[in-house]
């Protein structure tokens, strides 16, 4: 009798977590055809639709993830909140992983679905640029941000990665982001700009430098208060 869906995904997974490459290949190899092949390789966690590639993105296993991909694992697949692989390898900080889905599995794609892909929204409007600043991956920002992403997408609260970086106090992530075509008045839900956040912190060097850079200091949120 065949093993069930569910403990397939159990086995493999296991192998991801302790970088098995050498058994998870073996046990791919194992299979009678090219659709079991592709099959097994896009097993993904019942509760949250999680896929053995967006696991191993996570876990910062390159060779892995290139390995599933190979045998058929959808790259362009979202779990249940509507989060991609990229996501994943961002949360993680995997860099290496960032780089390869970006550099070399969307090389032959084109623009739009490269752009689709690297500025997917999940069911609350993250992006992974929002992921990015949040865990404060530095070199994944720079990465995204050479590939153009969107670094004026707002979240479902209105917040964008500026907001963000401003929010938790990221000074270089905040001028990071001020060499691209930021916006810098956008309000939040809130009606707070991101120049609203810096002083609500009392962050006077965010404050200077956001004012420095064109933040308007006499824009209101929804009460009617300016930022200073």
């Amino acid at each position: 009798m065949g093993q069930s869906q569910s403990a397939k995904f159990n086995k493999l997974f296991t192998l991801i977590c302790t970088d098995n490459t050498e058994e998870l290949q073996r046990q791919l190899r194992s299979c009678s055809s090219p659709e079991q092949t592709a099959s097994l390789s896009n097993l993904c966690d019942i509760d949250q639709g999680v896929t053995l590639l967006m696991y191993a993105a996570f876990y910062g296993n390159r060779i892995i993830c290139q390995l599933l991909i190979e045998s058929g694992a959808h790259v362009f697949r979202r779990d249940y909140k509507g989060r991609n692989v990229l996501y994943y390898a961002i949360t993680s900080q995997s860099y290496n992983v960032v780089k390869y889905l970006i550099e070399n599995v969307l090389a032959n794609v084109t623009n739009d679905i490269r752009q689709d892909f690297i500025n997917n929204k999940d069911s609350i409007g993250e992006t992974c640029l929002h992921e990015a600043v949040k865990v404060h991956a530095v070199s994944c920002i720079e990465l995204l941000l050479k590939y153009d992403i969107d670094v004026n997408i707002v979240n479902n609260d209105g917040i964008t990665a500026l907001h963000r970086a401003v929010d938790l106090g990221h000074q270089d992530i905040v001028r990071l982001l001020l060499k691209y075509k930021v916006e810098l008045n956008t309000k939040d839900a809130s009606g707070w700009t991101p120049l609203h956040v810096a002083s609500a912190h009392n962050d006077i060097e965010l404050v200077r430098l956001l004012v420095n850079r064109g933040a308007n200091l006499n824009i209101t949120d929804y009460q009617g208060h300016s930022p200073l």
